[in-house]
Formats: C-alpha cells, structure tokens, sequence
C-alpha cells in the first residue's frame, strides 16, 4: 500500500472512530458506566463517573428522572466512601430535584435510604406542577395546580397580575406531603377575570428561617366569547295553512260581478239598436254588479280563517318552545366562563418578591 492511500485509510478509519468516542460519552452511558462500577464495588470511578455525568458540559440532557437516579447513586457511593457530608448533598440535590422521589429499598440498602430520609425530612421544599393548558368551559370546570412538600410546610398559594398585584388568595396552611389547589378562572369579586399575563405563587406565609424557596408559574390567559346556538326557523307556508283570506278571490269576484253587468248593459244595445228594454237592462245589470260587490265583500283579503288558525296552532306552539330553550341555552352560555390557561415554565420566585 502506498503512502498517500495509507494516509487516506487511517483519516477515514479516525473520522468513523471519532463519533464513536463523542457517543460514549454522553451523560446517559456515563450514567450506565457509574451504576455499573457502584455494583463492581468500584467507587472511585464511580464517582468520577456520575460526577461527569451530572456536569454541565455533558453531553446530552438527563430527564428529571435520570438526573434523580444519577444523584442517588452519587449518594450511597459517596456513603460508602466514608464521605457523609457529601451523600448528604448529593441527596439533598434530589429532594430539591423531585420531592416525591424515593431510593429503591430493594435496590438500595438501609443505610442508604435511612439517610436519604433523614435528609429529605431536614430539606424544605415544595414543588409545583400545572397543566400546560386548561380550558374551563362549564361552571365546575377547574385549572388545578399540586404542590409536594419534603416535609411539612405552611404555604400560601396565590395569583397575582404581572405586576405583582394581588388577585387572589387560593390557599393559605399547612401542606404535609401534597395538596390539589383548584381555581374556578374567578378573581377575589367572583368574577371571572380580565384577559393577560398572571402568575402562581407558592410561597411559606412565614418569611426567613428554615423555609422551602417559594415557587411561581406564568399563567397567560385568555377569556374567549362563548359560541350561542341560533334561533329557530319559523314555520311558514307551506308548512302552515293561510290564516287570512287572500286578495286574489276577492277581486275575481267582483271583476266577474262588473264584467257581466256591462255585458248585460251594453251588448244588447250593440247587437239591437232602438230596441226598447232600457230600463230593464240596466237593471239586471246594477243586480249583477251589486252581486259581485257582494262577493268581494264576502271574500276581502285579510278576514281570519279560524279553522287554519287553529290546525296551525300546534306548529307554532311547537316553535315557541324551542325559540325559548335556544334562548335559555344562550344565556347560560354567556353567563358562563369559557377561558384558555397557557402555563410557563416553573421557576423559583425571589424571596424578597411582594406575594
């Protein structure tokens, strides 16, 4: 082989190594290498090992989960090297992490988990967890926010604007391990409140001391226009009989009435000139023209027909009642709240920061 293709193999067989080694090194299999020499009875390179694991620099995130596991492995190895004070923080970086988390009793023994007890009993935290969306559509609709304490604490939960102006009050006492807190969207007034920027606000009633930090969660809300259901259609022809006579036969009447009263008056005179019967023509024609009056009398438009009133009746009952429950419907929807909760990130709130 020649030089320069030797060159070329051993470029291309490092740059196939090289990504190999970066992967061998993320925090996961650092992780997977740590637990691996704590059951080898290996603690030294365990504790490099996790360290770097948990470092910033690593490669790769850990999930709260994974960084809580890392963390206790660090613990019991750092125990087991005669180094209380350090399992002590170790463990005290997971109470801080996830107040619910608990070593494996069948993993890990007594001595390890009898400290990491007496730790979390002596840690003060409290953690917050909310939904990253909430719709409250019906009035016993909730957004409901929990809280985990390590140990007992005497929190007060509360909303407030932006600005830090207080909304309202949710809960005030004591949290012994965990607490539900639900809010109905509503403000101090009992009513429901503005659109904008809010936040939640855990924070111990009692100031300084040996207190957990307090913690806060953006709340972006939005009151959004309820959806109303629209009327009813109203029954019309030809699904309801008229309930007025028409114009139409009226007037045919009495066209036909005056047409054949002409008809009597002027044809015979047309037909038969001179002739005599004058009198009597116009007679018979005035009788005519006097009936079809009558006719158009007796059929004007407008006059209520009181038999299609009545079979129409049970239609426009009908329709009545569902014109009424449409509009019931509509107001309670209006009366109640349809509101949108957007939840940030959770974050550790100044102490100093008004409640």
């Amino acid at each position: 082989m020649t030089a320069p293709r030797a060159a070329i193999v051993l470029t291309l067989a490092l740059a196939m190594a090289r990504p190999r080694e970066v992967v061998a090194q993320t925090a996961r299999d650092l992780v997977t290498q740590g637990v691996r020499a704590y059951r080898a009875l290996e603690y030294d390179a365990a504790v490099a090992l996790l360290r770097r694991s948990l470092a910033e620099g690593a490669l790769g995130t850990l999930s709260t989960a994974e960084r809580a596991q890392a963390l206790t492995y660090l613990g019991a190895t750092e125990l087991f090297r005669g180094r209380r004070d350090s399992a002590s923080l170790a463990f005290a970086d997971v109470v801080l992490l996830d107040p619910r988390y608990r070593p494996d009793e069948l993993i890990f023994p007594p001595q390890v988990t009898n400290l990491f007890q007496q730790v979390r009993q002596a840690t003060k935290t409290v953690s917050l967890t909310v939904p990253p969306v909430t719709e409250l559509r019906a009035r016993g609709d909730r957004f409901t926010a929990r809280l985990f304490t390590s140990s007992l604490a005497d929190v007060a939960v509360t909303l407030t604007r932006d600005d830090g102006t207080p909304v309202r009050e949710l809960y005030s006492g004591p949290v012994a391990d965990s607490l539900a807190v639900t809010w109905d969207g509503s403000g101090a007034d009992g009513t429901p409140v503005a659109t904008g920027r809010y936040a939640l606000r855990v924070a111990p009633r009692t100031p300084g001391g040996d207190v957990p930090p307090a913690r806060q969660v953006t709340l972006d809300i939005e009151q959004r226009a309820a959806d109303t259901l629209p009327w009813p259609t109203a029954p019309t022809s030809p699904a309801l009989l008229p309930e007025q006579t028409q114009a139409g036969p009226a007037m045919r009447s009495l066209a036909a009435g005056v047409a054949a009263a002409a008809a009597v008056i002027i044809l015979p005179s047309v037909v038969a000139r001179g002739s005599g019967g004058n009198d009597a023509r116009f007679a018979v024609g005035a009788a005519i023209g006097i009936a079809g009056v009558v006719g158009f009398i007796a059929q004007r438009p407008g006059r209520p027909l009181a038999a299609n009133i009545r079979a129409n009746a049970p239609q426009r009952d009908a329709w009545t009642k569902r014109l009424d429950a449409v509009k019931a419907e509509n107001a309670t929807r209006r009366a109640a709240v349809h509101m949108v909760i957007r939840a940030g990130s959770i974050e550790t709130a100044d102490r100093g920061a008004r409640p």
